[in-house]
């Protein structure tokens, strides 16, 4: 039985190899082979799925020394995370993970499962790498087997399982988390579901803001947008592709919109600011989608600002039904509300801090080595702004009731 745990383990792990790998390299053979690109062979299209590969788990690609043309170009690093194509690996895992969850050997089908991605790691590196384009071993091979081993124990434990009984290792996890969580202090334990609830809606809210304006420029820039596809001259197949990677990319560009929305902003290359209260650019890539970038400055710009102190004010409110220990515990409304409320902060500080970070990146030589928002600049403005208006709220929404009458005549008759 536990060898079938093993392969059951595999098998999850290839469904996800497919999902990953071989959609990429299936969509750049399918290209080579009909666009016939001078000084493409099989090797090269091997290689370029699998730097792509590698790039959506976080591995940096390092680029050395070139000269183009005339220009001599230093060693750089590409390190900006496609998070369309992460995230769609990230799902494919976790629902591996779920689906293994009520496995009666979970440990053997987590072992199958995480030494087949490890192995397919390995392989892809022998053929990611060359002279001017490689990626340093250790990261190639460490970086996607831990991300993948992390993500599917979180599946196993977290995600509900595939059938109605739960396997004993699932249990015995589950019933650790559940025991520490019991074991916290007061103060601390009636914070947690209002806090994560509050903080994640304030984040979610800005980024359904974010997206919503970007659809909206992209409508309003639709003729720029068609003359940065024209300035390309790419064929169907590449015109293809290149939306394709655009599409991959758009999660981060909502995750930079998230830090316009704070007011920080961010850059694309160094120098250049892109804020509510301007925008600065100097040369940058012809991509299509930067279209929606706002141009020149406007005073009507720093509006935008209010839209996270709103959600944060508006997302306190709403869990009020989810503070009844902490309107319990705490004395004084004060302490509630200051408790509450910076908790909130706190939560949705950590979580811009993550989408700043992992949305930018260097993406070649020079200035362009810097694109992206500061992620601890927006995490501190994020706190600042959110436990301001969740405190607000929450001398509403964590304000403590009338006095337990019942608890305190128990107390004096004790007395």
């Amino acid at each position: 039985m536990r060898i079938r745990g093993f392969g059951q383990g595999a098998l999850e792990a290839t469904f996800v190899i497919a999902i990953g790998f071989v959609t990429i390299f299936l969509l750049n053979i399918a290209i080579w082979l009909i666009e016939q690109t001078a000084g493409s062979n099989f090797g090269s299209v091997l290689q370029t799925s699998a730097l792509i590969w590698f790039n959506a788990h976080g591995v940096p690609i390092q680029y050395a020394a070139s000269k183009l043309g005339n220009v001599q170009v230093p060693p750089y690093t590409f390190d900006l995370i496609p998070l369309g194509f992460s995230i769609l690996i990230g799902w494919a895992i976790y629902r591996a993970g779920r689906r293994l969850s009520s496995d009666e050997f979970l440990g053997s089908s987590w072992v199958g499962a995480i030494l087949s991605y490890g192995i397919l790691a390995v392989a892809l590196n022998s053929v990611a790498s060359t002279k001017k384009v490689f990626v340093l071993d250790w990261q190639a091979i460490f970086i996607p087997t831990a991300l993948f081993a992390a993500i599917l124990i979180i599946g196993s434990v977290v995600g509900a399982p595939k059938h109605e009984t739960s396997g004993p290792l699932r249990i015995r996890f589950t019933d650790f988390f559940i025991n520490r969580f019991e074991k916290l202090p007061w103060a601390i334990k009636p914070l947690l579901s209002p806090a994560l609830r509050a903080g994640t809606g304030v984040v979610l809210a800005l980024t359904a803001f974010s997206a919503i304006y970007i659809a909206i420029a992209l409508a309003w820039n639709w003729i720029e947008v068609i003359r940065l596809y024209q300035s390309l001259q790419l064929s169907f197949l590449g015109t293809v592709s290149v939306s394709f990677g655009q599409l991959a990319l758009l999660p981060n560009l909502i995750a930079l919109g998230d830090s316009w929305l704070s007011g920080v902003g961010f850059s694309i290359g160094q120098g250049s600011m892109v804020s509510p209260l301007g925008t600065e650019l100097g040369p940058i890539p012809a991509i299509p989608v930067l279209a929606v970038i706002p141009v020149g400055s406007s005073t009507l710009a720093i509006l935008f600002v209010i839209i996270p102190l709103l959600s944060a004010f508006l997302a306190t409110l709403l869990v009020k039904s989810h503070t009844a220990e902490l309107r319990f515990n705490y004395a004084s409304a004060t302490s509630a509300a200051l408790a509450l409320g910076l908790s909130i902060g706190f939560v949705a500080a950590v979580e811009m801090f993550l989408l700043a970070d992992f949305s930018g990146g260097s993406i070649g030589p020079g200035r362009m080595a810097s694109v992206g928002a500061t992620p601890w600049l927006v995490a501190t403005v994020t706190f600042v702004e959110v436990s301001l208006a969740a405190v607000l709220a929450a001398f509403f929404s964590a304000r403590p009731e009338a006095a337990d009458r019942e608890l305190i005549q128990k107390v004096r008759r004790v007395k």
